[in-house]
């Protein structure tokens, strides 16, 4: 019987990068590499709204070898194939600016192995980069505000579209700066409540899109961002 994937959580991250780093010094010594992780795994590393993630969204600078250890500590330790994501450079999300602004978590191996992850108003751009209505974006980006808010950092909507122009070089769509200006105007408590019911709302898109691909629906990667639009549109009509 094939083992079930584990899933990674934030009561286990670090124990599977600690595990990880050991492999890498056994297969390559002392090479050096720097592991840059953003998106969900690094909410998890900063923050306290996200209990998991799929896989963890990573900018390598590292031996070509690194990838090859990366699959092999997936098969040893029943771990997604893709569990650390190299292909994140591919997305729409993704920045050569963002090594210059991400920030030093730890250190393995001796000073050779460093761990650096994004936060703060740069993941908030990233997620807003990224807008699915299927995925947990906006609450990503609305649970970084409630946490920053609480810890006495408030970020105003101008703050985050220069962050965003760094990363992009571009402002955002017409219709995330009407969403951020929104959001931003919120105090603490209510950023708690919105991000519950952008929770709700995104659950319900993506289970919508489930049910709908079960059915038989042409659903793929060329059209499920209007799919989803259309679910939340009528979501929001029959409120």
């Amino acid at each position: 019987m094939m083992q079930s994937r584990r899933s990674i959580t934030r009561a286990n991250t670090m124990d599977i990068i600690r595990r990880f780093a050991k492999e890498y010094r056994k297969v390559l010594g002392k090479a050096p590499a720097e592991i840059i992780i953003v998106g969900g795994g690094s909410i998890m590393l900063n923050y306290k709204f996200r209990d998991a993630t799929q896989d963890l969204d990573v900018i390598l600078h590292a031996v070509s070898g690194i990838k090859d250890i990366i699959t092999q500590f997936a098969e040893e330790n029943h771990l997604p194939r893709d569990w650390m994501n190299a292909d994140f450079v591919k997305t729409v999300s993704y920045s050569d600016v963002l090594t210059e602004v991400s920030r030093h978590f730890c250190w393995f191996n001796n000073h050779t192995l460093e761990i650096r992850t994004v936060s703060g108003i740069y993941l908030i751009a990233m997620k807003i980069r990224a807008h699915r209505d299927y995925r947990n974006d906006i609450s990503d980006a609305i649970g970084i505000l409630m946490e920053e808010a609480e810890a006495g950092n408030h970020f105003s909507y101008a703050e985050i579209e220069t962050a965003y122009y760094k990363l992009y070089h571009e402002a955002p769509d017409f219709k995330i700066q009407e969403l951020l200006r929104e959001i931003c105007a919120r105090n603490t408590e209510e950023l708690k409540i919105l991000y519950n019911a952008q929770r709700v709302a995104e659950s319900f898109v993506g289970d919508q899109l489930i049910t709908y691909i079960e059915d038989g629906a042409n659903i793929n990667t060329r059209n499920v961002t209007d799919v989803a639009a259309r679910i939340r549109d009528k979501m929001n009509k029959n409120k």
